[in-house]
């Protein structure tokens, strides 16, 4: 489970943080420096971030995670589960419960919604870490992040204005689907809203 953590980590915090964010900038400092790097999904997303100027960057991040106006891929879980596609929905107090249940705070110095994509994959870090049991992974998995996620992610792919963010919701995707083969997940067939 020790890449999981590492790739939880390292999706989490670029779908949560703008990757001109301390974090990410050495996230991405190290996966540059990897040697393995052409053989991993980061590498279009490597090339994308150095060909790509900062301000596009930040402007794509803003349009997607942000929000000034209608967002096209909301990263809250929450806006696909619930009818009235609201954050701090239903599904999101669902997941609070879930967290609070499994000794897991996320404490971002900010009152949002927990059931955000990349904070959802930090959280999934964080309990892999505290040796927490599969089968509570496996919840996370299959009742709070996947039944959205994969709709979620080509969403960001369709409406990224970037190659670095359509390229990360690549690497997410295949990520979730490869970890979810290797589980044995059935995702809850939850009805999607947005």
């Amino acid at each position: 489970m020790e890449n999981v953590i590492v790739v939880a980590k390292l999706l989490g915090s670029f779908f949560y943080y703008p990757l001109s964010h301390q974090n990410n900038v050495q996230y991405i400092e190290a996966i540059k420096k990897s040697e393995d790097l052409n053989e991993t999904g980061f590498s279009d997303f490597i090339q994308a971030y150095e060909s790509t100027s900062k301000d596009d960057i930040n402007s794509d991040f803003q349009a997607l995670f942000e929000g000034c106006d209608v967002m096209p891929a909301p990263p809250w879980g929450s806006v696909y589960l619930d009818r009235e596609q609201v954050i701090f929905g239903d599904s999101t107090l669902r997941f609070r419960q879930f967290l609070l249940a499994n000794d897991i705070e996320l404490n971002t110095g900010m009152r949002e919604p927990e059931d955000q994509f990349g904070l959802s994959l930090l959280a999934m870090a964080m309990m892999i870490e505290q040796d927490k049991n599969e089968e509570i992974i496996i919840e996370l998995l299959s009742e709070h992040l996947l039944p959205w996620a994969y709709h979620y992610l080509e969403l960001v792919k369709k409406n990224g204005k970037t190659e670095i963010y359509t390229s990360l919701a690549c690497v997410a995707f295949e990520w979730l689907a490869l970890l979810q083969k290797e589980l044995n997940i059935i995702p809850h067939n939850y009805k999607l809203y947005f």
